[in-house]
């Protein structure tokens, strides 16, 4: 144990975020069984975690988030433990850095901070929050475990940071963005029954890489907040029946379908099937609530088809905020072009060049 609390030890993690989750929503407790595909994308987020010298008084953790504000100790609760991690600044934070330091004991005068940094703005709808999960996760296990080395299954940490967002912080989740997050490439998961995934990675030639990195283009509205339309959804899917009801699981069933021809489309290296696929999500969202596709999706839509869009999907669970994926036009540059329109199309907007091949990754160092 004593390699693994060096002062100046310090680990790195990496997880991509996702865009284009066709079949988001039948991932759920209320939604599934259902199927998503998804693109796992870079610069994603970065957590590392260092051990530190820290007075006796002080919590064994400090969590330093800048994007968010924070920093701030973390440390277990006097009466129950790393199962109420306190002061709780940043509870789904804490609970991460818990499920990994509960039963390990932080030998005196030692501590570790934890800093996350993040490409993506917070609350984009790429799923990243599951994505810092899964980094503090992986960058505390490779700290602190006596050899220095993290348990290297990324299907259990995926499970892992699911469990830690569900069960520990109480939150609303599906499970695609954690398998993203912990496995990163182009995933076919089929859900169910809930939280059970069954994944079959996608293979993407070099090419389909490399014209996908050249016209991807993601633009972020906002922060994402849209809770009374999502339980607008949840009471429709889960109702006794009725318009709204018949409504909603005929988009469910949908979605799960479109699901597969994305994969299939991104597997052929049929990036124009592929875009059609994600036009035809964006509707099927829409018809799971007219809602979830907002006024500034639709805006990026129209100024994305006049600047040669061939697709488009709204990232996540849609609404107010969020972000919306584009796929630009085949010809060489039109990515560029694409991007150039939003960027002008509203000064309030963020445009990010998002491109696979970020996949997850933890590095260690010791003085």
């Amino acid at each position: 144990m004593t390699g693994a609390w060096t002062v100046g030890r310090r680990a790195v993690a990496t997880a991509p975020v996702r865009v284009a989750d066709v079949g988001g929503w039948t991932d759920t407790w209320f939604g599934s069984p259902g199927r998503v595909c998804s693109l796992a994308v870079g610069p994603g987020v970065e957590v590392a975690a260092e051990v530190v010298g820290r007075p006796s008084d002080a919590a064994p953790v400090r969590l330093v988030a800048p994007a968010l504000g924070l920093d701030a100790p973390c440390g277990p609760h006097e009466v129950d433990g790393w199962a109420r991690p306190e002061p709780a600044a940043h509870p789904l934070l804490a609970h991460a850095v818990a499920e990994v330091l509960e039963g390990i004991d932080v030998p005196p005068g030692l501590g570790v901070v934890v800093t996350i940094t993040s490409a993506v703005p917070p609350g984009a709808s790429l799923g990243t929050s599951a994505s810092v999960v899964v980094a503090v996760l992986a960058a505390l296990d490779a700290l602190v475990r006596p050899d220095g080395l993290a348990p290297d299954d990324p299907a259990e940490r995926a499970r892992r940071a699911h469990r830690v967002e569900t069960g520990r912080a109480g939150r609303e989740a599906g499970v695609q963005d954690q398998w993203a997050a912990a496995l990163g490439g182009c995933l076919d998961l089929a859900v169910g029954p809930y939280p059970d995934v069954r994944v079959r990675p996608v293979a993407l030639a070099p090419g389909v890489v490399d014209a996908l990195a050249d016209r991807l283009v993601t633009v972020v509205f906002g922060a994402h907040d849209s809770s009374a339309v999502h339980q607008e959804v949840i009471t429709a899917i889960t109702g006794c029946g009725g318009a709204d009801h018949d409504r909603a699981r005929t988009a469910l069933r949908r979605l799960a379908a479109l699901a597969g021809s994305a994969a299939a489309a991104l597997e052929a290296g049929d990036l124009e099937g592929w875009a059609a696929v994600l036009r035809q999500a964006t509707e099927a969202q829409e018809q799971l609530h007219p809602s979830l596709v907002g006024p500034a999706h639709r805006r990026a839509i129209e100024v994305g088809a006049s600047a040669g869009a061939a697709g488009w999907k709204v990232n996540g669970a849609g609404g107010d905020g969020g972000s919306l994926t584009l796929i630009a036009g085949p010809p060489a540059g039109a990515g560029a072009h694409l991007a150039a329109a939003l960027g002008d199309a509203d000064p309030g907007w963020t445009v990010l060049r998002l491109v696979p091949g970020h996949d997850p990754g933890v590095v260690v160092t010791s003085p």
